[in-house]
Formats: C-alpha cells, structure tokens, sequence
C-alpha cells in the first residue's frame, strides 16, 4: 500500500472512532449546527437538482452505474477479479450499512424529509455505498488509463459525485452531517480493503493465467 493511501486509511479509521463513539453517547456534534445552518442557505429551488443527484446514490442510481461498469470489465477488459470485487464490495456494503444503522440506532433530523426514509441515521448509507461505488470504479478506470490528464478527471469527477451526494442528504434534511461523514469513512474503509483484495486475488490469478 503506498503511503498516501495509507494515510488517508489511518484518517478514515479515526473518523470512524470519532462519530461511532459520539454517536453511541449521543454527543453532541458541533458541525451539525455549523454545517446544517450553511446548508439551510441553499434555495429551495435548488432541491429538484439535489433529488437527482441523491438518487445517484440510491439503490436503482447504485445499480445501473455498478451493472454498467461490470459489463464493461467482463467483456471489454476481460477483469474477472475486478468485476467480482466490485459486485460482492457493492452487495456485502449494501447489507452492512443496514447493520451498523440498526446498532447505532440513531433517530434522523427532527425536520421535514425532503424525500421517503425509512431506516436510522447513522452511518448515512447513501455516502458509504456511493463511496464504496464511486471510489472502487474510479480506481478500476484509472488502472486502465495512461493519460495523466484523464486519471485526475476522473479521480475530481468521483470525487465531486460524492461529496454531492453526501450533501444532497444533508440539503433534503435525512441526515445530519456527521451521518455523512461517518458514511464516508467507513465507505472509504470498505472500499480499501476490497482494491487491496482484488489487488492480491489479481496478482494470483494473472500468474496462473496461461499467456
């Protein structure tokens, strides 16, 4: 793992720590005054855009861009290591946010929801699996580009998806703000233990590979 990667793992994990602990003491977090009140100066107007953009992190957005992705690394790039990370990282994700909302059991914002919720607060789902999603195809297209230019187009365009995502849960009034980022952190936890999975199971099966 290049060192990097592994600080930026080392900061996921203590985010992780800190809104876990916070939030099974129902402590009090600072930035979701601060950040609710700046998100609360969006315009309403705005909200049909954010209603989109949410649903890129919804289950059919999720679906579509994951089946999209996986057909293109089965037949185009012949990445069968890749494909099953991705699909078993999405699926396995998918159920073990479910998990940690029914541990933590955190009531959602006392607001008006701007879209249909059913589960608890925390961790926020839509930012780990978009996380997990967003992240992991944007490493798979970045190991096939040769372009410099391209690999940061693509890195800031997953980047912007899903801190736009992230925010979108925060302006339609679901979630607090630190439910994001505990769903960013452990979406980015989730997802770093897939790629250095698929990286070794790659490896593996690249050697056995008859050439």
């Amino acid at each position: 793992m290049k060192k990097k990667s592994f600080v930026f793992l080392i900061i996921a994990v203590l985010i992780t720590l800190f809104t876990a602990i916070k939030v099974s003491l129902h402590s009090a977090f600072w930035m979701d005054t601060y950040v609710g009140d700046l998100f609360s100066h969006v315009p309403n107007s705005a909200d049909p855009f954010f209603i989109q953009v949410t649903e890129m992190g919804d289950k059919k957005g999720i679906g579509l861009i994951a089946l999209i992705m996986i057909v293109w690394l089965l037949l185009k790039k012949r990445n069968y290591p890749g494909a099953a990370m991705l699909a078993l990282s999405l699926a396995l994700a998918n159920e073990a946010y479910k998990v940690l909302k029914d541990w933590f059991v955190r009531p959602r914002p006392n607001l008006e929801h701007l879209v249909e919720v059913k589960s608890y607060s925390f961790p926020s789902g839509h930012a780990m699996v978009s996380m997990v999603l967003y992240f992991t195809v944007a490493y798979l297209l970045i190991e096939e580009i040769h372009s410099k230019t391209a690999k940061w187009l693509v890195a800031i365009l997953a980047s912007l998806l899903v801190l736009l995502i992230g925010a979108s849960r925060i302006i339609l009034q679901v979630h607090y703000p630190s439910d994001v980022l505990g769903g960013y952190a452990f979406g980015f936890i989730w997802a770093a233990i897939w790629i250095f999975l698929y990286k070794y199971f790659k490896h593996q099966y690249t050697k056995k590979r008859p050439s």
